[in-house]
């Protein structure tokens, strides 16, 4: 009859999406420290800039400097500000693709686990009735996550399972990256 798949923890639990979460995890950590150190950097400029306000206004040739410096700081500002949306942009559609891409070498392993278990529909696990729940057990706080449908009808363990069973890995990938020509655009002259 009818079969239930979670989706989300299938694409998460599978041997394929752990490799990919630990793959954006590293594409992450280069951009949080591409963009830390440059933080750090406009910070610091800062606090000079902000230490030095006040000597600035002793004459107004001091003052024009000073207000030059601020606003070519500003300008930093907003270059920065600018680069961090189009990182977290570029992780964001980096993420999707490769969700998309999971996805779509799921598919066979669903149709198998499908035709094995005899399903004449599958829901998706996010279209029925959930309830995710913390306890604190000896103070450790746990997620339980109740799933209101028979255990029997859900397919996600079996599917995770025909995924692993394939040994088919994800390609390797890089972050999308915003700032680049599209394919096949004509090279800046």
């Amino acid at each position: 009859g009818q079969c239930v798949l979670d989706e989300q923890t299938a694409m998460s639990t599978s041997a394929m999406g752990k490799a990919a979460s630990d793959r954006l995890m590293q594409l992450k950590a280069a951009v949080d420290a591409e963009l830390g150190g440059e933080g750090q950097a406009i910070e610091t400029e800062y606090k000079a800039l902000a230490a030095g306000q006040k000597a600035a206004e002793a004459t107004p040739a001091a003052k024009a400097a000073w207000q030059g410096k601020a606003e070519a700081w500003e300008k930093k500002r907003q270059a920065f500000q600018a680069k961090v949306q189009q990182r977290n942009q570029e992780m964001q559609y980096t993420q999707q693709e490769v969700m998309q891409a999971i996805f779509q070498k799921m598919i066979p392993n669903i149709n198998a686990v499908v035709t094995q278990k005899s399903c004449a529909t599958v829901l998706s696990a996010d279209s029925l009735l959930h309830y995710d729940m913390t306890t604190n057990t000896a103070g450790a706080n746990s997620q339980t996550s109740f799933l209101y449908a028979n255990p029997a009808m859900n397919i996600t363990t079996a599917v995770v399972q025909k995924m692993d069973s394939t040994g088919e890995k994800l390609p390797a990938f890089d972050r999308v990256k915003l700032d680049q020509p599209a394919a096949g655009a004509a090279p800046a002259k």
